[in-house]
């Protein structure tokens, strides 16, 4: 049995949908390979036309700052542990400071296992 590769998957939620194929073409520089864009859509959006939950009305008023019509990107892409420094930047580099609102919203999760991966 070959040695494992600790990995994580990197998930980057990203409104400004402009920004996807630059943030590709950053992680592709920086050597990571392999990221997949879906189409995501955030709680606002979901909600919007929802009359019959309770406390709808306070969800509205807690999410009346997000635009409920616009979607969003979800990029996601399987990196080793020691790459995990090389694709954030790579992706902030195009972003910018994601703690301001609306920037996005970027995390890893452990792999526990990988099959397919190079």
């Amino acid at each position: 049995m070959k040695g494992r590769i600790k990995m994580q998957l990197l998930f980057l939620v990203i409104k400004r949908i402009e920004l996807v194929d630059e943030i590709m073409r950053s992680l592709a520089q920086a050597g990571i390979r392999g990221g997949t864009v879906i189409d995501s859509v955030g709680m606002a959006k979901s909600i919007s036309t929802m009359d019959n939950l309770p406390m709808i009305g306070v969800l509205r008023s807690i999410l009346s700052g997000e635009d409920a019509a616009q979607k969003g990107k979800t990029i996601f892409v399987a990196v080793a542990d020691d790459q995990v420094d090389v694709a954030r930047k790579a992706i902030t580099d195009v972003t910018g400071d994601l703690s301001q609102p609306n920037a996005g919203v970027l995390f890893g999760v452990p792999i526990s296992f990988a099959e397919g991966v190079n």
